[in-house]
């Protein structure tokens, strides 16, 4: 068995400042411009991470000792037997016991520009057109220092204190020629564990929302987008890990009013998902949750997805809603989150394309039709089916069906649910100021990480949610009570191999409550 715990303290802190403004310009066609300024400094700092990893097994009907190594017996001499929990620390499969100081200092500059130049069409029907740009700037420093206590003569018992007393520290013991050393510290630290990210983002844009007539309304437009992202580790052997791209990104709406409240609507949108920081640094850390080693992949490269939907909707009373959807995307280099070797090393790597599709349903009424003493109450909840595939690699499907022959040579996409379930019950007095809602959320069981070499893929499994919140405007005064995962379902990974599942990793989060209050004149 693997057991590992973790004594973690993160201090973080934000500075930002933001400046923005509304113009109209009357003299220019009716100009209206809007602009925004921002600058943000982010620092987090881990000041004494500490991991300690260990694994024991029973060991069934074996002799028993004293505290002196000696075996124990009755007092007819016969020998004591019973069950031995033997732990060990093997630096072959974790790290040793741990110590980390890191610092992470981040750096954000944005500036954003829209204007909007409204015109009539040619029945008189109002339309604008818009455009505008943005810029970002975006740095990022990781420090970190690493200790590790190794060890030479000492006999894990299972207690950690124990580990670190100080008749086990040092030389233990000595013949004269040969000496043999308890735990001692030596500096982990590597350069590679070192980085510096920066990113900018340039992006321009214009759009034209034009109604063909009182019923049709279309909204098109284009968008060009300049990523720039560098993250280079101090190590200098170590590949800095680059993306530099310029994209045109495209969108098409058309709203159909078929009566009115109700509407039909299409669209298609191409959209983009870029790595972050960590995802790109090229090195690697360890993580207590799952023991897993988490590394950076330099080649990683943005992911680009068309957009197609088709929707239908009706609009009821205020804040009722009936809505049916159908969509498709389609991915190139969508990334992923893989299992490297069966030491639990893990990166995001990108898989050349994939395909998703599925159905929406959503729903949202008020319950005054069932009582009016519920005219506060509106119950809710969308349904999402959802098909997703990615073709297997040639060579990672040769070895799957060296193993397994009916292995299919398409797979699920990595953390796509094939459902999602979204229910609500919510109280809503603006007379009173109360509000209240109770949330229940549920998806299906999803590739959680893909494994090479013939390995088998692992699943999350399916886990339900519920969560209450409860808020009273008194005034100028808000209070606000939460309740959130109230199941504490557990979070279960599972290997499955031959449509039989293995526990992976299995651990539960924990319910948490919060209470806040806020002031607003």
């Amino acid at each position: 068995m693997y057991e590992t715990r973790v004594l973690k303290f993160t201090e973080r802190q934000i500075q930002s400042l933001q400046l923005a403004g509304k113009h109209h310009f009357g003299s220019l066609r009716d100009l209206r411009a809007e602009w925004s300024a921002s600058a943000a400094a982010s620092a987090q700092e881990e000041p004494d991470l500490r991991f300690f990893t260990n694994n024991y097994v029973t060991l069934k009907n074996r002799p028993l000792r004293d505290e002196n190594g000696e075996v124990m017996r009755d007092a007819e001499g016969n020998v004591l037997r019973g069950d031995i929990v033997d732990y060990s620390i093997s630096p072959s499969i974790y790290p040793l016991p741990t110590r980390y100081f890191r610092n992470l200092d981040e750096n954000n500059r944005e500036f954003q520009l829209n204007l909007t130049l409204p015109f009539k069409q040619w029945q008189g029907i109002n339309s604008n057109f818009k455009t505008g740009f943005l810029a970002l700037d975006k740095a990022r420093t990781f420090r970190e220092r690493r200790y590790e206590f190794d060890q030479d003569d000492i006999d894990y018992d299972g207690q950690p204190d124990s580990f670190f007393t100080a008749e086990k520290v040092g030389l233990t013991s000595s013949n004269g020629s040969q000496y043999r050393f308890g735990s001692y510290v030596q500096d982990a630290t590597q350069l590679s564990s070192n980085f510096d990210g920066d990113q900018q983002i340039y992006a321009g844009y214009a759009m034209l929302e034009l109604p063909i007539n009182t019923q049709l309304r279309l909204v098109g437009g284009t968008r060009l987008e300049s990523t720039r992202i560098d993250v280079a580790s101090q190590d200098s052997t170590k590949t800095s890990g680059q993306l530099s791209e310029n994209d045109l990104l495209p969108s098409l709406n058309a709203v159909w009013e078929i009566r009115s409240g109700m509407n039909l609507r299409a669209s298609y949108g191409r959209t983009l998902a870029r790595p972050t920081f960590r995802e790109l640094a090229p090195f690697a850390s360890f993580s207590f949750v799952g023991g897993f080693t988490f590394i950076g992949n330099a080649e990683l490269e943005r992911t680009l997805i068309n957009n197609y939907d088709l929707r239908w909707e009706h609009f009821g009373n205020p804040g009722e809603l009936y809505a049916a959807s159908v969509f498709y995307k389609d991915f190139k280099n969508p990334i992923e989150r893989v299992i490297l070797t069966v030491n639990g090393e893990v990166q995001f790597q990108n898989v050349e394309a994939a395909q998703v599709a599925g159905v929406e349903f959503e729903a949202r009424h008020g319950l005054r039709f069932l009582l009016s003493q519920l005219e506060h109450f509106h119950a809710g909840g969308n349904l999402s089916l959802v098909r997703s595939e990615v073709n297997i690699d040639s060579t990672e499907l040769k070895l799957r069906r060296a193993l397994d022959s009916q292995t299919a040579d398409t797979r699920q996409l990595q953390g796509q649910s094939p459902f999602l379930i979204n229910l609500d019950l919510s109280y809503d007095n603006f007379a009173t100021g109360t509000a209240a809602g109770i949330y229940y959320n549920i998806f299906g069981r999803r590739l959680a990480e893909v494994s090479l070499g013939g390995t088998p893929d692992v699943f999350e499994e399916v886990r339900g949610t519920l969560d209450c919140t409860f808020s009273q405007q008194w005034h100028e005064y808000k209070i606000k009570l939460s309740a959130k995962n109230l199941f504490d379902s557990s979070f279960e990974k599972a290997y499955r191999y031959q449509d039989n599942d293995y526990i992976s990793s299995q651990y539960y989060k924990g319910r948490s409550f919060s209470i806040s209050v806020s002031y607003n004149r």
